[in-house]
């Protein structure tokens, strides 16, 4: 073989290469197919302790019970600003039947100030209802069972908190 072809034969190698190699990255970055949660929410607490502390929860999770990935974050300030709980971890569980959808992740990182508890390797659960033309719901596991014990997989309470600020997507 002559060196113009040799060059030309390794070139294309290169490109097919190339381009197998970015489409296996990005079939690696895609999200599972199946249900999606997106979205930022929140308002104000009205429980007994905690009246008008803002609260925000962020999610972005993909997925089936047994194929989910994706991440939330929660963020819990006092009323007069100051941070009582932030956190966020990996989506392990996503889990829906029309507007309603139940997600449940370990957390990964947590700054409380507000509570002497260390949460990082803990599970939590969500409930999240998209009310379409509404203030959307939320639930989450600690405001029923506290954090002294994991939620399992794929459960959360109902989602009994309605959001005044931002929305979610459930499809």
């Amino acid at each position: 073989m002559k060196i113009k072809a040799k060059i030309a034969a390794v070139a294309v190698l290169a490109v097919a290469a190339g381009t197998l190699g970015a489409t296996q990255a990005t079939a690696a970055q895609a999200p599972p197919s199946g249900s999606v949660v997106l979205g930022s929410a929140g308002g104000p607490l009205t429980f007994p302790g905690y009246e008008g502390d803002p609260v925000r929860f962020e999610f972005a999770a993909f997925g089936d019970p047994g194929n989910s990935s994706g991440r939330f974050h929660v963020n819990h300030l006092t009323k007069d600003g100051k941070p009582f709980a932030d956190f966020d971890g990996k989506v392990d569980c996503v889990s829906r039947d029309g507007d309603l959808a139940i997600l449940t992740g370990v957390i990964e990182r947590a700054d409380i100030p507000g509570l002497p508890v260390n949460l990082v390797g803990r599970r939590v659960g969500f409930s999240v209802r998209d009310v379409p033309g509404g203030h959307d719901r939320i639930g989450w596991s600690w405001a029923v069972g506290g954090f002294d014990q994991d939620t399992l997989r794929c459960t959360a309470p109902i989602p009994f908190f309605e959001t005044s600020t931002g929305g979610y997507l459930v499809r």
